[in-house]
């Protein structure tokens, strides 16, 4: 999906560079950078804009078992990872983890095979040397219905997004929005219908889970998800399917996207 991710930042960059409304490349595997810089004629200078396929992740941050605890990975003063702890600690991520709490009843039972020494490095415990092994162990204890899954509010999406110099987001599935109100290029001042708030339109949750890398290697991540979406009137990137990121040309000529289009052009 990651590359398919990649696969549609540049679709989208293309079909907008058409209407001069993307700028400056697209972000690829760069954690740094808006996936998509998007300006309008009259603009001084650019604004983020967050690109997903359909409903997903957002953010993520990798959880560390030591001496019996989960904790969270290092996060190095790294702005994004430092909001993804607060967010746990904000709905008692660990404290669900470890001692109590519905949503971690099937999780905080089990001791994993994956497991981090003082320095945070990965250890395989017990018997265990081969990683394929392990994650078939640690799959089965910790998959399915023994995940954390605890529901928090669309706005902690919007506040990771705008720690990322990030404003706007279109989900190719479901359309364009603005993220916690913030508009910075003015395009509902121009627009009858506005553009809505993420926000207001989607339900998230915080979900913690055991993730297969490849090549036998795989950790405990916490990610910020969401789902349930409200579909946009507008869309700035459709796409064809979930399965198929090619730009739908027709949708992109709809009535609704004609105005959104007319707003960053006029």
């Amino acid at each position: 999906m990651a590359q398919q991710g990649f696969v549609y930042e540049s679709n989208a960059y293309k079909a907008l560079q058409e209407y001069e409304i993307s700028t400056g490349g697209v972000a690829g595997a760069s954690h740094d950078k808006p996936d998509l810089s998007i300006i309008t004629k009259s603009s001084i200078t650019s604004a983020g804009c967050e690109l997903k396929i359909s409903p997903t992740a957002a953010g993520s941050l990798v959880m560390k078992y030591y001496k019996d605890t989960w904790d969270y990975g290092e996060t190095n003063g790294d702005p994004e990872k430092e909001l993804m702890k607060s967010i746990g600690e904000k709905n008692n991520l660990l404290k669900n983890m470890n001692a109590s709490g519905a949503p971690g009843r099937n999780w905080r039972s089990k001791v994993p095979v994956l497991q981090n020494d003082a320095s945070g490095k990965k250890i395989l415990t017990g018997d265990i040397r081969d990683k394929r092994t392990a994650y078939a162990m640690d799959i089965k204890s910790f998959g399915g219905i023994n995940e954390v899954h605890i529901n928090v509010s669309a706005k902690d999406i919007c506040n990771y997004y705008n720690k990322k110099k990030t404003q706007y987001i279109n989900v190719g599935t479901h359309g364009f929005y603005l993220m916690n109100s913030s508009d910075p290029l003015g395009l509902n001042e121009k627009l009858t219908t506005k553009i809505p708030d993420f926000a207001n339109s989607a339900s998230a949750k915080i979900r913690v889970r055991c993730q297969y890398k490849g090549s036998g290697d795989y950790q405990f991540v916490m990610t910020l998800e969401f789902n349930k979406m409200t579909k946009s009137p507008y869309n700035l990137c459709p796409i064809i399917s979930k399965d198929n990121v090619a730009i739908n040309k027709v949708a992109m000529g709809s009535l609704n996207n004609k105005l959104l289009l007319n707003a960053f052009n006029g």
